[in-house]
């Protein structure tokens, strides 16, 4: 007995077996801090905000992955690790969203098959859709594969996919809503809007501009949540 005891314990790994301690890090963007930018530890549904000089401070340990979300910013994950602790501050650095127009008025609807540039019922692609295609399909797809280049393109066009979700759950609910209408604690319904934008059901229903089905879809993704962070 005492020996599956002991290979038991060592067997437990850090990752799994020390608790969560505070990391203090700070979200930068082209070299300057990013005030009110969301840093979420997926692992445990928790979020804080950054100060005026991107600073935070989060409770997680290695393994764990963090999200950082802003409007303004585009979305990024980061895996912590034993080194993340040793730098202080560690720093998370992001990609800001260009400038958007405030509002552009279109009398009837332009896209690319009215214009003639695309054949319709052809499948249309975002920016991040046609470059993973032409990484895996060029006459680079396989160096890309190599060097990782279109891995790492696939987990762009995968985190647009999320912001998009996320975007659109933003256009429909308030935070106070979110709150009201599901439960979810005020201090984690940015964490939330991550965590459904990676429902799968929630995602095509979004694509597919099912309003109804959406709103149905998120009681359920909130019963998931608030067990999740439950536990």
């Amino acid at each position: 007995m005492t020996k599956w005891l002991v290979i038991l314990l060592l067997v437990c790994t850090t990752a799994f077996c020390q608790e969560r301690k505070p990391l203090l890090g700070r979200v930068l963007s082209g070299g300057a801090g990013i005030q009110d930018v969301f840093v979420i530890n997926k692992a445990t549904g928790t979020e804080v905000k950054t100060d005026n000089t991107g600073g935070f401070s989060i409770a997680t340990r290695p393994g764990d992955r963090l999200a950082v979300y802003s409007a303004r910013v585009d979305v990024r994950e980061f895996v912590i690790s034993e080194a993340s602790f040793k730098e202080v501050p560690y720093v998370l650095e992001v990609n800001a969203k260009s400038t958007e127009l405030e509002e552009v008025v279109i009398q009837g609807q332009v896209t690319s098959e009215s214009l003639g540039i695309v054949p319709k019922g052809q499948k249309q692609f975002t920016v991040a859709e046609r470059r993973v295609f032409t990484a895996n399909n060029g006459t680079d797809a396989l160096l890309n594969k190599i060097s990782g280049r279109a891995k790492m393109l696939e987990m762009a066009a995968e985190t647009e996919k999320k912001e998009t979700v996320i975007d659109v759950l933003n256009g429909l609910y308030t935070d106070p809503e979110i709150t009201e209408q599901f439960g979810i604690p005020s201090e984690n319904v940015r964490a939330f809007m991550f965590y459904a934008a990676e429902d799968a059901k929630l995602a095509t229903a979004v694509k597919e501009n099912n309003t109804s089905l959406i709103k149905l879809l998120m009681i359920d993704v909130a019963k998931k949540y608030l067990a999740a962070i439950k536990e």
